[in-house]
């Protein structure tokens, strides 16, 4: 089977993309507390070139491990990922525009209940096809 359709990549794929949108959600839940801080500049992701880079390698990083002593090279997806200031409108007091704020945190909750489903309806086909493997 083709690496590319197999369950551990599905899963790899949906894992980080949930650990990217909530990294994204934080950043977006601080750019609206800090609605009223004056001079702040928001901070973003950029979701998809955020998942690609994840993507280009196992773990996310491009580390190679020269002695096996050396502390392994797992982590979350979030952790590498980098995050942003963004350029927008001065409306006086600092960056932030609540409605941008409040558009990309409804898209970036549906980026995460898609891949949350996503992965909840896989893991109910392997468990379908574990269930009647017995039969």
């Amino acid at each position: 089977m083709s690496d590319k359709i197999s369950f551990r990549q599905t899963f790899s794929t949906l894992e980080r993309a949930i650990d990217i949108a909530q990294k994204r959600h934080s950043l977006i839940s601080s750019n609206i507390s800090n609605l009223d801080t004056p001079k702040y500049k928001p901070k973003d992701i950029d979701f998809k070139s955020a998942l690609s880079e994840s993507m280009e390698s196992e773990y996310g990083i491009n580390l190679i491990k020269t002695d096996s002593k050396h502390i392994g090279l797992e982590m979350d997806a979030a952790e590498s990922v980098e995050h942003f200031e963004e350029e927008g409108e001065w409306n006086g007091y600092n960056w932030v525009d609540l409605d941008k704020e409040m558009t990309r945190l409804v898209e970036n909750n549906l980026r995460y209940r898609a891949a949350t489903e996503t992965l909840l309806r896989k893991i109910a086909t392997l468990k379908d096809v574990i269930r009647e493997g017995g039969h």
